[in-house]
């Protein structure tokens, strides 16, 4: 067996994978990262990187693993985002817009309802809203007197534009010294005892002293050789771009699982739906069509508005919607952090700052032994 020539061989060159490799590397590891496509073109690049806000960390002792890597995910994008520009000169888009939450049923608000009142318990601000202040804050939106059962204001909710967050994660890597394997599909994992010694791929083997497997709705497909049952499948979800030439909203808005996302040149992107479908990435136009009647609907000024494009992602769904984050069951030098679902981008430093301390022995900020393999 050839010496190892990486620290840390990354497999999946998502947010998460790229996010991590640029934590290890500034913490001295040499690093490199696979890719079966384009670096950071799957699910990572197709979401619409709104960041809900997170639990500050005078609240982490009631919070949930889960909800503390929120909270420390939240920090971190206020932090890394100018430290990526500055880097890079790639500017993310980071925006402290803040968002609307939204119910139009008794259901959708009983809902939101739990959700906001966990929040309160965490030190999250929140507001509910009467239907005169929602038109104050957004005067675009159609007529909201009597339309919704429930209405708050999430003030520390923030966004991010996905493409170019990747871009200048890439750009980062690059400049500390991660090496970027795109297009190298990796075959099958050798072990020997109790470790993981190398991977094969098409383009040769490629040997590290420790691997993480990073490579969302696939890694499961990855870890079964090796004895894991990683129950993570693809969620499809469609997204539909508008293009305008001014903000029609100011911020964020849901209603249920729907979103309108802003951006500052005046885009919209209408997300999204989740469809169990496997791995089929398409765009049917029911689907389309439906979004479209959803964002007209609430927003009649988005029907001037032209179709830029749309797209599909696979998100990587879990059987409890929660990330598997830590060892990779028996094998002492091999790492799983997959399955965040819709939450890929808003999680990826947090992840990849616990993930760092646990593959480089430190003391993690967060103990994610609840969300391990084996749960």
């Amino acid at each position: 067996m050839n010496s190892p020539s990486h620290d840390v061989l990354i497999i999946g060159g998502g947010v998460v994978g790229l996010s991590l490799a640029w934590e290890l590397a500034q913490h001295g590891a040499k690093v490199c990262v696979v890719d079966r496509g384009e670096m950071g073109r799957e699910a990572s690049w197709a979401g619409a990187g709104m960041v809900p806000p997170g639990p500050p960390r005078s609240q982490w002792e009631a919070a949930t693993p889960l909800e503390q890597m929120a909270g420390l995910s939240s920090e971190l994008h206020r932090h890394w985002s100018p430290l990526l520009l500055d880097q890079t000169g790639i500017d993310n888009e980071y925006s402290a817009c803040g968002a609307l939450r939204l119910a139009e049923t008794s259901a959708e608000a009983a809902v939101l309802r739990q959700q906001i009142d966990r929040w309160k318990e965490l030190g999250i601000e929140c507001h509910e809203l009467e239907s005169l202040q929602l038109s104050e804050i957004e005067p675009r939106l159609a007529a909201p007197a009597g339309r919704f059962d429930a209405a708050f204001l999430l003030p520390a909710e923030t966004q991010i534009r996905n493409p170019r967050h990747l871009r200048a994660l890439l750009a980062a890597c690059r400049l500390a010294g991660v090496e970027l394997r795109p297009d190298t599909a990796v075959r099958e994992l050798r072990t020997e005892g109790d470790r993981v010694t190398a991977a094969t791929s098409d383009e040769g083997l490629l040997v590290a002293e420790q691997f993480c497997l990073t490579a969302g709705c696939w890694t499961g497909q990855l870890a079964k050789p090796l004895g894991l049952d990683l129950p993570v499948k693809p969620i499809r979800g469609q997204i539909v771009l508008l293009v305008g030439d001014r903000m029609l909203l100011s911020r964020n808005v849901y209603v249920g699982l729907r979103y309108l996302a802003p951006r500052r040149d005046g885009r919209v992107l209408i997300g999204s739906t989740m469809e169990d479908v496997g791995f089929v990435k398409e765009n049917p136009p029911e689907a389309v069509d439906n979004l479209l009647s959803f964002a007209r609907q609430l927003v009649p000024a988005l029907a001037e508005l032209p179709l830029e494009t749309c797209w599909s992602g696979l998100r990587p769904g879990t059987p409890d919607g929660k990330p598997y984050l830590g060892r990779a069951g028996r094998w002492k030098n091999t790492w799983v952090a997959t399955g965040h679902f819709r939450a890929g981008l808003q999680l990826s430093p947090a992840t990849a700052v616990v993930m760092r301390s646990l593959i480089l022995g430190q003391d993690s900020p967060i103990d994610v032994s609840a969300l391990g393999v084996d749960r």
